[in-house]
């Protein structure tokens, strides 16, 4: 009689996992993935950012069918070295959020350069996404939102 039971419930355990592992195959896609590149100083001039100074920003925008590219020309200063990750994919509703943070690793100093900060976002679901672009960090200096705009995955 306990043979029978345990060949009972293995039976049922492998049921489960069958009909269950659809559903777990679909709901296992990959992570979204951030690759990027930093051009060097594109264009060098006297100057100085200062605490607080909205930066400018431009973004050219491309999409495919699961990622997104973006070309950022930041102007910020000639020494720093930029590092970018990928801070936050998600959401609920009609619209996802992906927010991307620019920091500054290297250093401060008092010359302005122009940087193309190349971006791919990859392994997106179809969708719409508001992608932010926040930056520049650097030690204590407040971070602000250098970029908004709208995308739709196919």
């Amino acid at each position: 009689m306990k043979k029978l039971v345990l060949y009972g419930f293995v039976a049922a355990v492998a049921l489960a996992v069958l009909l269950t592992a659809p559903l777990l195959i679909k709901s296992g896609s990959p992570q979204p993935t951030l690759s990027y590149e930093v051009g060097g100083c594109l264009d060098r001039s006297q100057g100085e950012i200062t605490r607080g100074q909205h930066l400018p920003s431009e973004v050219e925008v491309s999409v495919g069918d699961s990622s997104v590219k973006l070309l950022h020309h930041l102007r910020y200063v000639c020494c720093a070295e930029i590092r970018v990750e990928l801070e936050y994919v998600g959401g609920s509703g009609d619209e996802k959020v992906i927010r991307v943070l620019e920091e500054n690793v290297g250093d401060f100093c008092r010359c302005i350069c122009d940087y193309d900060v190349a971006l791919k976002i990859s392994n997106l679901q179809p969708g719409k996404y508001r992608v932010e672009i926040y930056g520049v960090k650097y030690d204590d200096m407040p971070i602000e939102k250098l970029w908004e705009g709208e995308v739709v995955i196919g």
